[in-house]
């Protein structure tokens, strides 16, 4: 029985690790006062990716859409991306959401999301939101 609860343990672990994977290899920000910082900077809009440890379709997204690279370059020449686990609750109120993936786009100045979408998304029809918010 222990064996097994440890086993638990270290699955629960990987999996919770997992976006912070997906952050660093995508060069996603993960910190919400970083990302903000340098959207003022660089004078770009955020795109806060909301995700949990154990939602499938948060995954899925990341690897069939986000991984994507036409979608990550436009992603990347018009936001500043930042991926944030729901559970460790360490975002601003205005990006509680029941449902995950919610994906927040946000006015760097105004700290509120001028548009918001939930669940998952395929690269085509997510290259297309992204067009339609120009």
């Amino acid at each position: 029985m222990k064996k097994l609860i440890l086993l638990l343990a270290m699955i629960t672990t990987i999996l919770a690790e997992g976006y912070k994977d997906f952050a660093k290899e995508m060069a996603y920000e993960t910190n919400y006062k970083t990302a903000l910082e340098r959207a003022k900077k660089e004078n770009k809009n955020l795109m806060v990716l909301m995700v949990t440890n154990y939602c499938p379709w948060c995954t899925k997204f990341e690897k069939k859409t986000l991984s994507d690279k036409s979608v990550d370059s436009v992603i990347k020449a018009k936001y500043i991306p930042l991926i944030i686990n729901k559970e460790e609750k360490n975002f601003p109120k205005y990006l509680e959401t029941p449902i995950v993936p919610a994906l927040f786009f946000v006015k760097p100045n105004e700290e509120k999301a001028f548009y918001e979408n939930v669940g998952f998304s395929n690269k085509i029809d997510f290259l297309n939101l992204l067009e339609q918010l120009d």
